[in-house]
């Protein structure tokens, strides 16, 4: 991914994880209840999205890392799992800041999701690392 299509992102990702604070601030008005997993969503947003693609920036800068084949698959596979995440620490903060009363079906539900999310959002973390490690390997090469 190219420099600006990053910077971009790590962007977005800002502004999402200010909106996700502020929802998190009115919702925790509304019902008078705080520190759930809703409380997490406007940190994870902030450090996975922003932190993530903004250093992601540096690394393309430093490194070339979109010269990779797997830069593209990396990228979308990372955004999904980030949001996915995000989404589900949201629905899981709702349930228990409104204190809707859930089946235990449904709670062991929503954790699975939120398994499948981390287990997306770890594969863009590892493919990024492969990424970066070969491409570590190539300037090693290339400088001797």
């Amino acid at each position: 991914m190219r420099i600006k299509v990053l910077a971009i992102t790590a962007a977005v990702f800002a502004a999402l994880g200010l909106i996700v604070g502020i929802v998190y601030h009115g919702m925790m008005l509304s019902f008078g209840t705080g520190g759930t997993a809703m409380a997490a969503t406007h940190p994870m947003t902030f450090a996975l999205g922003c932190g993530g693609f903004l250093i992601a920036a540096v690394f393309e800068k430093l490194f070339a890392l979109s010269e990779s084949k797997l830069a593209k698959p990396t990228y979308f596979i990372y955004i999904a799992g980030t949001v996915f995440t995000v989404v589900m620490l949201i629905v899981r903060g709702y349930i228990r800041m409104s204190g809707s009363d859930i089946s235990d079906g449904a709670d062991a539900a929503i954790s699975g999701i939120a398994g499948i999310a981390h287990a997306i959002l770890a594969a863009g973390m590892v493919l990024f690392f492969i990424m970066f490690i070969r491409s570590l390997c190539k300037k090693d090469k290339s400088d001797n």
